[in-house]
């Protein structure tokens, strides 16, 4: 029994220390895939410019980012983060999602100088970015 007890306590505290993540973590690993499916987007595009992939394989993957970075974009808006910053990460997501779905439609419309254009805007936003996911992890 005692056996029991000991070890039902080292498991509450080891699930108590994986889960004590602070609010500075949770922002760094959110802006970490926002990052990456901006990323994603602009290597989609590239490929995209070059010939290199299809029209709808641009066209789903675009939208697939579009989507993901909603969705990071409402997670991000119910964060604990405090407002101000709050407020600066999500004004660059809306950003981004809105180059994004100009990218998408310049994929739809093959557009080509759209497309050039978004790319230069998506790589300044994603400086942007990559300042504020260091920013974030200077707070821990």
């Amino acid at each position: 029994m005692r056996s029991l007890q000991v070890k039902s306590l080292l498991l509450l505290t080891l699930l108590t220390a994986c889960s004590n993540k602070s609010p500075t973590d949770d922002l760094a690993k959110e802006l970490e895939t926002v990052t990456s499916w901006a990323a994603t987007a602009q290597m989609t595009a590239d490929a995209w410019l070059h010939g290199s992939v299809p029209r709808v394989f641009a066209k789903q993957t675009l939208s697939k980012a579009q989507t993901k970075l909603h969705e990071e974009t409402d997670t991000l808006a119910h964060s604990s983060t405090n407002p101000s910053q709050r407020r600066t990460i999500l004004e660059n997501l809306q950003r981004l999602e809105s180059i994004v779905s100009q990218m998408s439609t310049a994929v739809e419309h093959e557009d080509h100088t759209v497309m050039t254009q978004q790319l230069k805007q998506l790589s300044t936003q994603q400086q942007t970015l990559s300042a504020l996911a260091k920013a974030a992890g200077r707070q821990q």
